[in-house]
């Protein structure tokens, strides 16, 4: 446990600056925003917030019990009163600290099943498993980690309330002995508490359903299979039964304090629908018991199996006809778990875990989130069916059902892979186990009458080294992991304080039920980084509202749908960086509906004896805002011109920067008279805050009376901006070849004004 949380730890070295901490990924910054909010108001917390889907507002769904924990522990550790360092601190090590935890009951759940030597070779596994330390690193403050500490410790607790509740006969306590007894059975406080633990993950996580019906979706099949055995069933029905009756006594009164109107029955935030789905895993236990009594008596375990088959078809269409809104929000969740949503098909977490985000086949996320483990737990699993006969013991059972339950999660959607970390650790510490046996086998000799295994002295080399491969790749990964974690690069860092600090501070950050001024367009990813870093509020995040529009935005071939957009969500500032034109591209076209193939034609090239053929950018994809913004400075519109960019340089042909801010304005409109049909163009050259010339430029067509008007978005004179024009305009006729040059104020860009130019 030391080594885990040290190898967590390494990431402060160099997250930890100043006294502030850079977090790991995107969504640690709105849970950030959500602990800072409630340190400030405790025990208050961002019910609704206007910095998001601005300026409509969102209401937040995330439960808020681990933002909570941080809030209390800041508190306490900053005496009351705590600065920001201290929050951003006690925040980004809580995940280090809930990460370790996690060890104790991954080793309950393998040693109470395959015994300690396993436990401890599980633990080892997990302490350098990569997928967990992505979630378990120092600045990682994201409720993921918290998820598996909770659905672990229920788990474990479940698995042990089984086994001593098998082995103590826990039933018979009851029926014979009388209730105190039965209550004070090792068998129901372990229920007791894997119910509690339930009824935390559900003020913890959204998804804290899957964890309830995961037992209910085990209870048939054990049932079935004690019927097969001829096994009394009143440990299983014991454990369950008391299981979901303490989760709803210890969630009802949440529910009753934290419901909100018009999300009565949802399964989004905490509600009824959190009671009437653990009401109906209870009834569906009690259900599965009675025709298990009946059946087991004069039926065969299979003819159990169809009876629970029809009765859950029943149960499915008796909700659908008396409780639509409840079934709804069942059925939707399954569809959300399993990505049937075409948001979650753009979402490279949310992706299957085998196929990349163009439908090629892959293993990159299995290796880099498992390394070898992964292997060794398919192999362990082979190996446990076959010598450990899972299907005569309840709790074994429970794991393969538990482990392969996980296992489909994590195959639909990629993101679950910290979920089947536990259970890839217990499988490869079983493995190791049985290795151990293989290369260091104990001897039987008589001791005192009675046989007795004792160790000999063999070489132990081959155990550390086939011990050593084994684990080497995974320790590698997880080196690499928490050496190079996925942060905020040091230009959106730059970025984002210079947007802090030299636009429009806004108000209400503090008090997000009201809106705000303006608010800034983004691609969703960045969402979380503009509302914490920049106190900015955002029309997008990852929670993805209004993200079609954004899309549609970023797609658009027309600035005047364009600018529609943006003037109807009041938008100042566009952020853009240079992913969403090389590897965003593709969501972003999705979204917009749009085929991505569109956007680029296909090129043959001749090499010697060979051909080959590439795609390459045609004029729809650098007609779109996104490239005309990013690559061209906003040059062939005129609403748009460039305020910022950071000083990493991605491509030198054009020149283009990293990351850029773009200001949103009327622009004035240089009008007058041309030939008919004429094309003019106004231009200029600009210097950016970071000394790179540019030219920009736009274009209108005179009509048939030769009258243009001509938008341009930088003024000339009077910009104190950081990027500002060092000449005139010049207006330009191209069939005459008439020109003019006008300078253009601040004022006027602002404004709107309209500047009369003459060409004939």
């Amino acid at each position: 446990m030391f080594f885990a949380a040290l190898i967590r730890l390494f990431p402060l070295s160099f997250l930890l600056s100043d006294d502030r901490v850079t977090f790991v990924s995107y969504d640690s910054y709105y849970h950030m925003r959500s602990i800072l909010y409630t340190t400030q108001h405790f025990p208050e917390h961002i019910l609704f917030d206007s910095y998001i889907n601005y300026p409509l507002g969102f209401d937040i769904s995330w439960p808020p019990l681990y933002d909570m924990l941080i809030s209390l522990v800041a508190l306490i550790v900053g005496l009351g009163n705590p600065d920001i360092s201290t929050i951003e601190l006690v925040a980004a090590l809580f995940p280090v600290v809930v990460g370790t935890l996690s060890m104790v009951p991954l080793y309950f759940v393998a040693s109470t099943l395959f015994g300690h030597r396993v436990g401890l070779y599980s633990i080892v596994v997990f302490a350098v498993m990569p997928i967990h330390l992505m979630v378990s690193m120092f600045g990682a403050t994201d409720h993921h980690v918290a998820e598996v500490l909770l659905s672990t410790t229920a788990f474990a607790l479940f698995i042990l309330s089984l086994k001593r509740g098998a082995d103590s006969d826990v039933w018979g306590k009851l029926t014979k002995n009388g209730p105190m007894e039965f209550i004070g059975s090792p068998s129901v406080v372990f229920a007791i508490g894997a119910g509690i633990t339930l009824a935390v993950s559900v003020l913890t996580w959204t998804g804290s359903p899957i964890f309830i019906g995961l037992f209910a979706l085990y209870v048939p099949v054990q049932f079935a299979l004690d019927i097969k055995s001829k096994r009394n069933s009143g440990y299983l029905l014991v454990s369950s039964c008391i299981m979901y009756l303490a989760a709803l006594i210890f969630t009802i009164p949440f529910v009753v304090i934290m419901l909100r109107e018009g999300y009565e029955l949802s399964a989004a935030f905490i509600s009824w629908f959190h009671v009437l789905y653990l009401l109906s895993m209870l009834g569906f236990t009690l259900i599965c018991w009675i025709a298990a009594y009946i059946i087991g008596n004069k039926g065969k375990w299979w003819h159990y199996l169809f009876a629970i088959i029809f009765l859950i078809v029943i149960m499915i269409f008796g909700t659908k006809s008396l409780a639509p809104a409840f079934s709804s929000n069942i059925f939707s969740g399954i569809g959300y778990l399993l990505g049937f949503d075409d948001i979650l098909s753009t979402i490279s977490e949310a992706l299957p875990l085998f196929w990349d985000q163009y439908g090629n086949f892959t293993l990159s996320s299995v290796w880099s989130g498992f390394g070898l483990f992964f292997l060794l737990a398919f192999a362990s699993i082979l190996l446990i069916l076959q010598k450990e006969k899972p299907s005569k013991n309840p709790d074994m059972t429970f794991f393969v059902i538990w482990s392969a339950i996980i296992f489909f999660l994590a195959l639909q959607q990629r993101r679950f892979m910290y979920l089947l970390s536990i259970n890839v650790a217990v499988l490869s510490g079983y493995l190791m186990g049985q290795m151990h046996s293989w290369l260091l086998p104990e001897a039987v000799k008589e001791h005192v009458g009675k046989p007795k295994k004792v160790q000999t002295r063999p070489n132990k080399m081959p155990l550390m080294l086939v011990f050593g491969m084994l684990l080497l790749p995974g320790f590698l990964i997880s080196t690499a992991v928490v050496s190079n974690p996925s942060v905020m690069p040091s230009d959106w860092q730059e970025t984002l304080d210079w947007m802090k600090d030299s636009t429009p501070k806004t108000s209400y950050y503090d008090d997000p039920q009201q809106t705000p001024e303006y608010g800034v367009l983004s691609w969703w990813d960045f969402g979380n980084w503009i509302i914490y870093r920049s106190q900015r509020p955002v029309v997008t995040n990852n929670f993805q509202p209004a993200i079609q529009e954004t899309a549609a935005f970023f797609l658009s071939q027309n600035e005047t749908e364009a600018s529609n957009i943006l003037d109807e969500r009041n938008v100042r500032y566009i952020a853009t960086d240079i992913s969403m034109v090389k590897g965003k591209f593709f969501s972003i076209a999705k979204l917009a509906g749009e085929d991505y193939s569109s956007f680029f034609d296909e090129e043959t090239i001749i090499e010697g004896s060979s051909t080959m053929t590439r795609k390459v950018e045609n004029e729809k994809f650098k007609n779109s805002m996104l490239v005309k913004l990013h690559v061209y400075d906003g040059s062939g519109s005129g609403h748009y011109r460039l305020l910022y960019e950071s000083n990493t340089t991605v491509t030198k042909d054009p020149e283009v920067k990293y990351v850029k801010i773009f200001e949103h304005v009327q622009g004035v409109t240089i009008r007058g008279k041309a030939q008919p049909g004429e094309t003019v163009y106004g231009a200029t050259t600009l210097i950016s805050n970071r000394g790179r010339q540019f030219d920009y430029y736009n274009s209108a067509v005179a009509d048939e009376e030769g009258i243009y008007n001509l938008a341009l978005a930088y003024s000339t004179q009077g910009d104190t901006s950081s990027t500002y024009a060092i000449l005139p305009y010049t207006v330009i006729g191209d069939k005459s070849r008439s020109s003019k040059k006008i300078d253009v104020t601040e004022s006027d860009v602002q404004n709107g004004e309209i500047l009369i130019l003459d060409l004939v």
